[in-house]
């Protein structure tokens, strides 16, 4: 049974999550845990609302829970861990580049207010299913470059589509929705049907 985390194995500032202290890490490490339950809030009572920057880069963790208080992801906060669920809180607004690069996902749900996917922030995982929410405005680049999609469903939300957005999946056809204003040639494969 692996030991509880304290407060005192991570790094706060203000309402950030920053990182892991070299205790924390340390703990991850000897006790080979793979479980990574996010704290609420900091030592003085702030609710944490980001997970900041490399985060939990490169900590071999395989689930985390994500409390409800959290609204930002930071870049590579995530990235490259062998995670293979998650739960996006719907309180999550924003999810930075490379925040799930390269981890073991095979499905995904957006949150709720989520309005944009930042570049590569899903890529290289093995997700066969993603259930995009109805405010999502933008798929950026690389956003899911190399997963296992045959099929997406995109919200009548969406506004841009940018490079890469989709390539290395198998993706046969998709339906483009009307409300999509920009994109890019090279989103999906050129072999992916675009039904506008």
């Amino acid at each position: 049974m692996a030991t509880q985390f304290t407060l005192d194995d991570f790094i706060f500032s203000g309402d950030t999550l920053k990182g892991m202290t070299r205790q924390g890490k340390d703990k991850i490490k000897n006790e080979g845990i793979t479980h990574m339950p996010i704290p609420k809030e900091g030592p003085d009572g702030t609710p944490v609302r980001v997970i900041g920057e490399n985060c939990f880069f490169r900590r071999k963790l395989s689930t985390f829970e994500i409390p409800d208080t959290v609204e930002e992801i930071g870049y590579d906060a995530f990235g490259v861990n062998n995670i293979e669920s998650i739960t996006l809180p719907d309180s999550v607004k924003k999810i930075a580049g490379f925040a799930f690069y390269r981890n073991k996902l095979t499905e995904v749900k957006l949150p709720k207010e989520l309005v944009s996917i930042a570049p590569s922030a899903f890529a290289l995982n093995r997700l066969s299913n993603v259930e995009f929410n109805d405010k999502l405005e933008l798929i950026d680049t690389s956003a899911f470059y190399g997963n296992a999609l045959d099929s997406v469903e995109l919200p009548s939300s969406l506004k841009k589509i940018n490079m890469f957005a989709f390539r290395k999946n198998n993706i046969h056809d998709v339906n483009v929705p009307a409300s999509v204003e920009e994109l890019h040639p090279d989103a999906f494969e050129s072999t992916t049907k675009l039904n506008k």
